[in-house]
């Protein structure tokens, strides 16, 4: 079967759009300048203009959202692991399962699923992804494979990203141990194991791969302090530190408490502190989670100006627990948002989701707004945009100077915001539509979708049923 061609559209010199939410304020016929390299060079309120041009988009129009912490190939559970087991189901009796399907998985299904899943999240209100990889050679036992020693794993989702248009940020991972104090990995995490002298050949080979500036950002990531010991990322980042292809560092942390605790037992302290005691956290480093990081925790988190990514889909489906969220907020902390497991795939439903918990939390309303932004949905995703910008690290500016021409569009009928006075149409929705699917998305100054269709989206389709249910034999993974 021949490849699919990359999702791609010719960059518009401008685009008017008929009501676009820009630095916090609603603009109406928004005259947005975009220049060769997909930059947004000026924005302008204009007046009316035909609706007839082709570069006049007609609904409710948002800077497209980061999704700051992906694992795609994960999208294949949301549905098989709802049932109970028999026992106590946790994250641990959920992770079980995920091993099953990581040791099923090749390149030609990592690629299926994951431009999939990248379809989706475009659908979602994401324009851009941070891909945290753990899996690597994935052909490599394959007697007939063509590709041994090869890194496939991160060859498919770069394809993937390529075919979907969603811009990727690519963190290979470094994941060695079962446990704190070096505990054998055990056979279902064997896809997943390097060496620090492995990983860090492996990175060389994406340098030489993905050139600063290409299509392709990279990252590092260590999947967490379970998983990597301090003296390994002590020297992975010696060799990242000053490279400019490392855009940002990534970590799950303090996601469960029995981690906590088994953190403290060998360290004498908790995940986030033992990060700040070795002054490791910086604006480059994103902490994935931080369910159970204290509020001293999260107050060095702030200091450091590093940010916490949040995956409220995700962490409700495995039953994480709940970020004390409001007073990191309050002071100035960093959030950015991802769909992880991909259990959700819509970037206002994870902001919807974000809020609700907190207001069960604290049995309050509007919980995450403040007196000076009393729009919680306008709070939330605004924040949510720079944090997911600085977990890329894309920038800390959101200035039009030094934006991306990333934009999605959804109907007006979303959240009734047809109905609804301009203030309202964020809070319409994130509040009042179910899941909002984007009718025009825009990635990097080009189209992607346009009136709801992406031009690759029926051979996706095809590839990713016939992934599944090779994958889904009966009995297989459950």
């Amino acid at each position: 079967m021949p490849p699919m061609q990359p999702a791609a559209a010719a960059t518009p010199a401008t685009v008017t759009y008929a009501h676009l939410w820009w630095n916090s304020r609603w603009l109406h016929n928004a005259r947005v300048t975009i220049d060769a390299q997909g930059q947004v060079r000026a924005v302008g309120e204009g007046t009316a203009v035909a609706t007839s041009d082709d570069n006049v988009v007609p609904g409710i129009t948002v800077p497209g959202m980061s999704n700051a912490h992906c694992h795609a190939f994960q999208r294949v559970l949301g549905a098989i692991t709802q049932r109970s087991s028999g026992g106590q189901d946790n994250f641990w009796s959920w992770r079980e399962t995920m091993y099953a399907l990581a040791a099923r998985l090749d390149s030609e299904a990592l690629t299926a699923i994951t431009a999939r899943c990248y379809l989706e999240l475009l659908r979602g209100g994401y324009t851009s992804v941070a891909e945290f990889l753990y899996l690597h050679r994935l052909d490599a036992a394959r007697p007939d494979s063509a590709r041994h020693g090869e890194l496939n794993a991160d060859t498919a989702v770069a394809d993937a990203a390529a075919l979907s248009g969603l811009q990727l940020t690519l963190l290979p991972t470094l994941y060695q141990h079962a446990d704190f104090g070096g505990v054998p990995a055990r056979p279902g995490q064997q896809p997943f194991v390097r060496s620090t002298a492995q990983f860090l050949r492996d990175w060389q080979e994406l340098r030489r791969r993905f050139p600063v500036g290409g299509s392709i950002a990279l990252g590092v990531a260590f999947h967490s302090l379970r998983a990597v010991d301090l003296a390994a990322i002590d020297t992975v980042l010696a060799e990242v530190h000053d490279d400019a292809h490392c855009r940002c560092i990534h970590i799950h942390v303090a996601e469960q408490v029995a981690e906590v605790a088994a953190c403290v037992r060998l360290h004498g302290m908790p995940p986030v502190a033992l990060l700040a005691s070795r002054g490791l956290l910086s604006p480059r480093w994103s902490l994935v989670h931080a369910t159970h990081a204290d509020n001293k925790e999260l107050e060095q988190v702030r200091l450091a100006g590093a940010t916490v990514v949040l995956c409220p889909t995700t962490e409700a489906d495995l039953g994480d627990g709940i970020v004390n969220l409001p007073d990191f907020l309050a002071a100035g902390g960093h959030i950015a948002i991802g769909s992880d497991s991909n259990v959700g795939r819509n970037a206002c439903a994870e902001l919807r989701l974000l809020e609700w918990t907190m207001r069960l939390a604290h049995r309050q309303r509007n919980v995450l707004s403040s007196a000076e932004q009393p729009v919680v949905a306008e709070r939330i995703y605004a924040a949510a945009w720079r944090g997911g910008q600085r977990a890329q690290g894309i920038g800390q500016n959101d200035g039009a100077a030094e934006q991306r021409a990333d934009f999605v569009t959804y109907d007006l009928n979303d959240g009734d915001c047809l109905l609804q006075q301009p203030r309202d149409f964020l809070s319409a929705l994130v509040f009042d539509s179910p899941a909002p699917c984007a009718q025009q998305v825009m990635v990097g100054g080009k189209w992607v979708i346009r009136d709801g269709r992406h031009e690759n989206e029926t051979e996706i389709e095809m590839r990713y049923c016939r992934a599944v249910q090779r994958l889904l034999k009966p009995g297989v993974l459950t």
